[in-house]
């Protein structure tokens, strides 16, 4: 029986389309649908500590509320012994960013934890330029009003 082979150029490309389908896919916004940036939040508490006390109220009252509102985001609840009470979030870009809510009151964690899950992820950093381009203008920003032509306050009183 005569076996069939394929040319080797062809079987590459099967090969590079294989490899297309199976390769891990990142998560990107705008491609599909909107991926959440946190992906998991982690409230840490001591069950003995006075400065878990608030922490223990809002997960009594309000994390229930939280968790059903997002669902794209894993809550864990985790005690810890001995520590002031924390609220971790992970990010899907592998950042993750802590929060010590040791000296906040029960009204006050709902904001930690808004700012959490809605943080990017990415480290803070100050802006020096307005515009980021990879091919920065030799001419600058354009603006509508540096066009005189347009733009001029004369021609509006003659007409």
């Amino acid at each position: 029986m005569a076996s069939f082979r394929l040319p080797s150029v062809l079987n590459e490309v099967i090969r590079a389309q294989r490899d297309q389908f199976l390769r891990p896919v990142q998560p990107k916004n705008g491609v599909g649908a909107f991926v959440f940036p946190c992906r998991k939040l982690v409230f840490n508490y001591c069950e003995r500590s006075g400065s878990s006390k608030s922490m223990m109220e809002y997960l009594q009252r309000e994390a229930t509320k939280f968790a059903t509102a997002n669902p794209q985001i894993e809550v864990v609840v985790q005690p810890r012994p001995s520590r002031h009470p924390i609220v971790r979030a992970f990010y899907t870009n592998g950042e993750q960013k802590t929060k010590c809510v040791r000296r906040c009151s029960a009204g006050e964690i709902p904001e930690v934890v808004k700012s959490l899950r809605d943080h990017s992820g990415h480290k803070l950093r100050r802006w020096n330029r307005y515009v980021i381009s990879d091919t920065p203008s030799v001419r600058g920003i354009y603006s509508p009003f540096h066009d005189k032509a347009v733009h001029s306050i004369t021609d509006l009183k003659t007409k």
